[in-house]
């Protein structure tokens, strides 16, 4: 799809929920929004309002990390719909429905020494996978019970994970005994569930955050980088090489460079847009988020930035559908904000979306057509 025209457009940016927003996600039908806060508030906010619908957790607990809805389909029940994951650093997985605020199932070992970070659904919600301080928990829905720990590799092509792992993703359908993580130890791990540990590696990506991505067709990667040099990058997962850096910036300075937090590519069919995000290292409490049409992997024309969200430390993003042109940021601020992307001149989606104060520091938008060099 040619984004040319197109505009980033604010729609709503919501009270402070918590500390940071650490985790931003669209529920299955892009109605609920979810957030996890550095005071262990988890808060879901009515996307056609920008209020707050639900708030599942009470703060002053362990800082919430990441949160996951769990996959629904057409034939999904009324009660099985609607539930959300959400992984702490007291090391617990948390299950809840979010309508009725009922927290359905707590798990997982509950020790600072085992802290959680991140989680993931494979496609059709059997499994979930948390990552911690080196480890890979895999859980089985039904039981709630752990069915694999995924620690090492295979000592030829890699050792597995030796720090933190920050992100983990599940690969698509065709591949449902894989995953993938990256962390602080300058890798991303290929995980086979069938032989319980790591089977290859990518060396190089940094991850420190909500920054790994895989296409829908499982054949790519996104990763963004806290670095300043090449944070965004884009790889082919087979042949575990890099595809391309895709410039933060146009040509001309590239100062301040900017530290990734977070990356992802959009859901339509193409993966054809990446927002990401994160911090400035020069400039105090700074940052800003890009949403990039960066052309496939095979592109040769260059990539475009369709917004920019300045004097803004970004830690998380999601798109919804394709059908809704609506993507969330969350980050430092404790707010989320939720943008649009639509055909330039068409009036932009406001009216029941709440406000959006462009004057305050970091919730401006700047539009921008220009071109980013391959």
């Amino acid at each position: 799809m040619d984004f040319t025209g197109w505009q980033l457009s604010p729609v709503c940016i919501t009270e402070p929920f918590d500390s940071e927003a650490f985790s931003v996600r669209f529920n299955p039908d892009n109605h609920f929004l979810a957030a996890a806060g550095g005071h262990g508030t988890v808060s879901v906010f009515n996307v056609s309002t920008g209020k707050e619908a639900y708030r599942l957790s009470r703060p002053g607990s362990h800082t919430v990390k990441q949160v996951c809805w769990r996959p629904e389909t057409v034939t999904s029940s009324l009660r099985t719909r609607g539930v959300l994951v959400g992984v702490s650093t007291d090391g617990k997985v948390r299950q809840w429905h979010v309508t009725s605020g009922k927290c359905l199932e707590e798990f997982g070992a509950g020790s600072e020494h085992e802290q959680l970070f991140c989680v993931d659904y494979n496609h059709d919600g059997g499994l979930l996978a948390t990552g911690g301080l080196k480890a890979i928990f895999v859980i089985d829905e039904e039981t709630k019970k752990q069915t694999v720990r995924l620690e090492g590799g295979n000592y030829e092509t890699t050792a597995g994970h030796s720090n933190r792992v920050q992100a983990v993703r599940f690969l698509p359908a065709d591949a449902p005994w894989a995953l993938i993580s990256g962390g602080w130890d300058n890798s991303v791990q290929y995980w086979d569930l069938r032989a319980g540990h790591a089977v290859k590696a990518i060396l190089g990506p940094h991850i420190c955050g909500d920054s790994l991505d895989v296409s829908g067709d499982g054949r790519h990667l996104l990763t963004g980088s806290y670095r300043d040099q090449n944070p965004l990058e884009l790889w082919d997962l087979a042949q575990e090489q890099r595809i391309k850096v895709i410039p933060w910036r146009s040509s001309g300075p590239q100062e301040p460079a900017c530290f990734l937090y977070t990356a992802r590519f959009s859901k339509d069919p193409h993966n054809s847009l990446i927002a990401a995000g994160g911090s400035f290292a020069s400039k105090e409490d700074g940052g800003e988020a890009k949403i990039l049409q960066y052309g496939g992997p095979a592109a040769t024309a260059p990539s475009k930035c369709l917004g920019t969200v300045v004097d803004y430390t970004c830690l998380s993003a999601d798109f919804a559908s394709t059908q809704t042109g609506l993507l969330a940021l969350g980050g430092t601020d404790g707010r989320v904000r939720i943008m649009s992307l639509k055909p330039e001149g068409s009036r932009p989606a406001t009216q029941g979306y709440g406000s959006f104060h462009s004057k305050l520091s970091g919730l401006g938008s700047q539009n921008s057509s220009d071109q980013l060099e391959k």
